[in-house]
């Protein structure tokens, strides 16, 4: 395996840690299923190959990074969201638009219930 398939398997394997510190259940399966990814491409030999599950599992690892949040429940419905440093927060500007084409054909729909069938 290349140098850089390498750096990016350590990458993923830390953002592991990251997304999921503190939930040794998780992580123990994240991490194993990322080695089970890298042991089925180790022996690829095609550049275009190789380069795509480079580039895959970077994508991962930034995800694992940036969009995972553990939440811990506090009480009755009501949880803690664990934010770190690198968690990806957005700015809304989707919502702020409002814009109602994008919510579907239930923007604005009036509720109807089995009685007004009749």
């Amino acid at each position: 395996m290349t140098k850089s398939a390498l750096l990016v398997y350590r990458a993923a394997l830390r953002a592991t840690r990251t997304a999921f510190n503190g939930d040794a259940k998780i992580l123990a399966a994240s991490r194993l299923k990322i080695r089970e990814g890298y042991d089925k491409n180790r022996n690829l030999t095609d550049k275009d190959e190789i380069n795509k599950a480079i580039n895959d599992l970077d994508e991962v690892a930034k995800f694992l990074v940036k969009n995972i949040v553990q939440a811990e429940e506090q009480e009755k419905d009501r949880y803690y969201l664990k934010f770190h440093k690198d968690t990806e927060l957005g700015d809304n500007a989707t919502i702020k638009q409002n814009n109602r084409a994008n919510m579907g054909s239930l923007a604005g729909a009036k509720v109807r219930r089995c009685s007004d069938n009749k």
